[in-house]
């Protein structure tokens, strides 16, 4: 059974979710909380992530930014795990231009602290800097430069623009880009091992370049026009490695999605 507590807006009030069980494993319990505070577009967020979980970038219309921010923790009693929660792992500095979140403080095993964090900031221009252990990271709908370190997790991002760099040791990227061209200086995302897949909308504007340095490569998108004649972009394979370098619509930025081991497929976005 769960109990809550309705949520101020203001303040970074608590609504903390208990969960009984019986036998030798206990459910994990949960503990949430919320904030929200004035921020101008153009500021720069700062998340450090130090403990597994997951983060979720969401931009909106407002000049605020809102966190809501999850805590699960697997521990032997729901009173050890509000022992534990009495300090709280999420820290937040913030002002009208600058906000930085960090989690940190996991239990000494066999506890689990699992903190899962969703974001919505200005969406015409934040800067984002973000750093994970391990977890999923999913952004939308954000403009600004953005980079991402993940430690083992897979990345999802759809409708971004301005400068977007990310990397992850282990995890899959997908990415679906919007409008007609890549608004920005560049795109470029790599894993070390997982699959790779990027959508376009038909008519799209781009310098592509995806590569597989073990794996396959696999196209699903309309030939382009060149002299009169429709021709499928070139996919070069030297050794185990495949490459697809291609200029779509009127070429522009460069949108650069690599792996070192999986599979990369193109193929056009769904209406």
């Amino acid at each position: 059974m769960r109990y809550g507590l309705v949520l101020m807006l203001v303040g970074f009030l608590p609504s903390l979710y208990a969960e009984e069980a019986s036998g030798e494993s206990p459910a994990p319990y949960v503990e949430r909380q919320e904030k929200e505070f004035k921020f101008y577009p153009g500021g720069k967020v700062g998340i450090n992530l130090g403990v597994p979980g997951s983060i979720r970038v969401v931009g909106w219309k407002q000049g605020t930014v809102r966190l809501e921010a999850e805590k699960i923790v697997f521990y032997a009693t729901g009173e050890k795990a509000r022992e534990f929660l009495a300090e709280p792992p999420v820290r937040i500095r913030h002002n009208d231009t600058s906000v930085t979140i960090g989690v940190s403080g996991a239990p000494v095993p066999p506890a689990i602290l699992e903190v899962n964090l969703t974001l919505y900031v200005p969406g015409d221009r934040t800067d984002i800097l973000i750093q994970m252990q391990q977890g999923d990271l999913s952004l939308e709908g954000v403009n600004g430069w953005i980079e991402a370190t993940l430690g083992e997790g897979s990345l999802d991002v759809r409708s971004v623009s301005g400068y977007f760099s990310a990397s992850t040791l282990k995890g899959d990227i997908n990415v679906e880009m919007s409008d007609l061209r890549w608004r920005g200086q560049e795109f470029a995302a790599l894993t070390r091992e997982g699959a790779v897949e990027l959508r376009l909308p038909v008519g799209y504007s781009a310098a592509l370049q995806l590569e597989t340095r073990n794996g396959n490569i696999a196209v699903d998108y309309p030939p382009q026009e060149v002299d009169g004649e429709l021709l499928p972009p070139e996919i070069v394979i030297k050794d185990a490695t495949q490459l697809l370098r291609a200029s779509v619509g009127d070429g522009g930025a460069p949108v650069k999605l690599s792996t070192q081991s999986g599979d990369v497929r193109l193929e056009r976005a769904v209406p």
